[in-house]
């Protein structure tokens, strides 16, 4: 796509354009065409500045929104990873939907102008909305009605506006700046991701930082980004008295669905003659003397024999050719999305440590792809694009077809990290199993006690003190492999029964001890066996990992004291800056301070529930999991309620808290452990069990395919939409940006309906089958590219916008006058292909 700067082109007033080749002959008026960086800057329309800047702030609101969404709503709104991905991805498809609104509005009604500034309006009424309900509590009557509300708001305010600027920038050009709109589109492209890379990275640090008594700050996240809509707005409005404004003319969208509907209905009716395209049987009931249209060309123009309809059939058959070749592309959309949801919920499976202090925040790893768009724009213009066409020819759909190619690679590289990844994922037992561990929890009165625990087919484990069963696929030992049991009944979602021997060394006097115990299986589930002195309980593990993205491990407890002791908890960190040994809790620094309360916040309660101890009258107490950021811990018990919402929190003079003497130091992120504590209430043994590994593989290796989905984005999406632009007729410029934005709607409805199939459990199963998808996509894609036979590059001049239509004696050149260059790239003719290509 580049030019050769000192290289003069122009057209003359015979029409004849030279690039140095021979071209046909259109009737163009003389127009300088401006190549070198000079002429280029001495005329570049300043106002598109203003349309720059403002795409800037608006795209910062947008992805700071969007960049942490996913975490607000499974962490505010608790939904699970799939509901998550359903609403993320189905707010995108109703983003990239409502453009089709935006752009009949603003064709056939207001203008561009009008509707940008309109819908910038109800766009920062949503951002505010948003910002507003994350206030609330996640308890709050006000979840999920309000943010949905906002998010609503939203979709329909940045679909007013996204067929509408880029559209509106390219109206301030002219005949003769074909080179400055390219540029301008990858300017324009440069702003969007300048604005999304600034907000990726910052948006995740607003929301990780604790504010208004919570451990995040959501409010600040979503409350910037409104403030920016806000300046958007004014930013935009800081160029009106120089715009360029193209009056609204018609509802292009209703003037194109009447046209095909006459069309068909012609085309069916008997007798009807053979045309040369079906739009063409429109005017077989058409009269120009009943057309307005046509009869205001006809006195405007002072020619009887002009029909406005001619011109427009041949518009229309414009957009159908471009149209044809957009039927392949949301594929592409379908993985490019999964960035912000199904990769962030990959991201969250993995290691953010760049150090034991230092993390890289999972939805921060969106920041590089703006970072390198940033980077890869220029590559590519100044260095890969020259390159290249010295080996092969480039024309917009050939690099179409490499950025199709690109993403399947990214997400092959993606199934193959989360191979690694599942590695350190918990073996789940399907429909009709159970896996079932066991926990040695004898206190230091028996440091060397041992558990050989047998089922009924005679396979053993061997626990040592204050160990117990997990999976840890990086042992080979055997020691840490849970017991597998399956429903013996055909009705496998009910309970069963399964039946342990236990053996017991060094735990003391043995013939007291448990020796048979009977445990109750529930299909899908882990359950834990905690085994001591006192007997037996079982439970059922929570083997969710934390989900809150700043480096968490997650934590459950179990009481089983003494003295029956069922209140409240608290992790409070020894590292913190403002630590004080005599009050070591201080609940207004919630990244401080972690609670297990049983009455708070409108009477809820903590506490899981109770479970029966074998041979024992009172139960032990489970509490909920819990994410606790890594760093040095010691748990308390709480005596009082610090954090309510009813009353303003307690300060740390205020907090009562009692030690347990245990402290934890932990710095690895994404383990599931419970602690249990048992024994005396003034010195509790604690001992802890792992239910799922820690986070192994590190978040770096998102890297390589973060790198190749965004060079093929720069292939696919820059180039795309410069060829929907360039392509289409001026009366279709709206239309045809809204319905390449539709192709992202369709994109993201292909993940949303995989989503809620559930087709797949194993993620990089589902990462390859897209990257299979992918690649049999751009082939059919390659293979409709091969029939697309001329680049049309239309003028913008209103004069020739209305002078085309004329009477079938005229040839297509005077009917729809533009430049038209063979797509040699798919041809036979082995002759150089223009540059001018987009």
């Amino acid at each position: 796509m580049a030019y050769s700067e000192s290289r003069s082109e122009s057209v003359s007033s015979k029409g004849k354009k030279s690039y140095g080749h021979e071209l046909e002959t259109v009737p163009l008026p003389e127009k300088k065409i401006y190549t070198t960086w000079p002429d280029m800057i001495r005329h570049w329309p300043k106002t598109t500045l203003c349309i720059v800047s403002n795409e800037f702030c608006e795209r910062f609101s947008y992805y700071g929104m969007r960049t942490v969404l996913t975490f607000y709503l499974l962490n505010v709104l608790k939904f699970s990873d799939s509901q998550s991905t359903i609403f993320f991805n189905g707010f995108t498809v109703l983003c990239y939907t409502t453009p089709l609104l935006g752009s009949i509005v603003a064709d056939g009604y207001i203008g561009k102008f009008w509707t940008i500034f309109s819908v910038s309006i109800l766009y920062a009424i949503g951002q505010v909305v948003l910002a507003l309900a994350s206030i609330k509590n996640y308890q709050s009557s006000v979840h999920p009605w309000m943010d949905l509300a906002g998010l609503l708001i939203i979709a329909f305010g940045t679909g007013g506006i996204k067929p509408c600027v880029s559209a509106f920038g390219g109206d301030q050009f002219e005949l003769g700046q074909e080179r400055m709109l390219s540029l301008f589109f990858s300017m324009f492209y440069f702003s969007i991701n300048a604005g999304s890379m600034i907000s990726t990275f910052i948006s995740p640090i607003f929301r990780s930082q604790p504010c208004l008594g919570q451990d995040s700050c959501y409010p600040m996240a979503f409350g910037i980004p409104a403030i920016l809509m806000i300046v958007a707005t004014l930013v935009f409005m800081g160029g009106s008295f120089w715009y360029k404004k193209n009056p609204p003319k018609d509802n292009v969208f209703g003037e194109v669905s009447r046209l095909m509907i006459v069309s068909v209905g012609n085309k069916m009716k008997t007798g009807s003659t053979p045309k040369e395209h079906w739009l063409l049987h429109y005017l077989t009931t058409h009269d120009c003397e009943l057309d307005p249209k046509c009869l205001e060309l006809r006195a405007e123009k002072r020619n009887k024999k002009l029909c406005q309809k001619k011109k427009f059939i041949d518009d229309v058959r414009s957009l159908l050719r471009v149209l044809v070749m957009f039927l392949p592309v949301p594929m592409f959309w379908a993985l490019y999305d999964q960035q912000g949801s199904v990769w962030l919920i990959q991201a969250i499976q993995m290691d953010c440590r760049l150090s034991d202090t230092l993390l890289l925040l999972p939805d921060q790893m969106q920041t590089l792809n703006a970072v390198l768009i940033l980077a890869f724009i220029p590559l590519f213009q100044v260095i890969i694009y020259p390159v290249a066409s010295k080996c092969v020819t480039l024309t917009p759909l050939r690099k179409m077809v490499t950025g199709g190619l690109l993403a399947s690679l990214a997400f092959l590289i993606t199934g193959f990290v989360q191979l690694q990844v599942n590695t350190t994922l918990p073996n789940l037992p399907g429909k009709g199993e159970c896996s079932i561990s066991f926990w040695n929890q004898f206190d230091n009165t028996y440091p060397n006690c041992q558990m050989m625990v047998t089922d009924s087919s005679g396979s053993m484990r061997t626990i040592n003190h204050s160990m117990a069963l997990h999976e840890d696929k990086t042992d080979t030992s055997g020691v840490f492999k849970l017991f597998q049991s399956k429903s013996p009944s055909s009705k496998s979602a009910s309970d069963w029964t399964v039946s342990f021997t236990i053996a017991y060394k060094n735990c003391g006097d043995d013939t007291k001890l448990q020796k048979k115990a009977s445990v109750t299986a529930k299909s899908k589930k882990v359950i834990y066996v905690g085994v001591g002195s006192f007997g037996y309980y079982q439970n059922t593990a929570n083997t969710d990992k934390p989900t809150d993205g700043t480096g968490e491990f997650s934590m459950g407890i179990v009481a089983n004291i003494d003295n029956g002791y069922n209140g409240s908890f608290a992790m409070c960190r020894t590292d913190a800056s403002d630590y004080d040994a005599a009050n070591p809790c201080n609940p207004r620094h919630p990244a401080d301070f972690y609670f297990w309360e049983t009455d708070y916040n409108s009477h809820t309660s903590d506490r899981e529930g109770y479970t029966t101890v074998t041979g024992r009258a009172r139960p032990v107490v489970t509490y909920k999991q819990k994410s606790v950021k890594p760093g040095k811990w010691e748990l308390f018990y709480l005596l009082n309620t610090p954090k309510d919402v009813d009353r303003q929190t307690y300060n740390k003079t205020a907090t009562e808290v009692k030690g347990t003497s245990y402290n934890l130091t932990r710095y690895e992120q994404g383990g599931v452990f419970i602690y249990a504590l048992s024994g005396q209430y003034d010195n509790p043994y604690v001992t802890e069990l792992q239910i799922v590994q820690n986070n192994k593989v590190s978040i770096l290796w998102q890297i390589p395919q973060i790198v190749v989905i965004t060079a093929a984005e720069i292939l696919f999406s820059i180039t795309g939409y410069e060829f929907a632009y360039s392509q289409s007729a001026p009366s279709m410029k709206a239309l045809v940006q809204a319905l390449w934005l539709l192709t992202t709607a369709a994109g993201d409805t292909i993940i949303v309906i995989i989503t809620i199939l559930n087709l797949f459990d194993n993620m990089a199963v589902e990462f390859f089958v897209y990257a299979a998808a992918m690649f049999l996509v751009i082939a059919v894609f390659a293979l409709l590219s091969i029939f697309y036979y001329t680049y049309n590059y239309y003028t913008t001049d209103e004069d020739d916008d209305e002078i085309g239509a004329d009477d079938e004696e005229d040839s297509e050149d005077d009917v729809n006058p533009r430049y038209s260059i063979d797509n040699k790239a798919f041809s036979s003719d082995e002759a150089d292909c223009l540059d001018v290509h987009f």
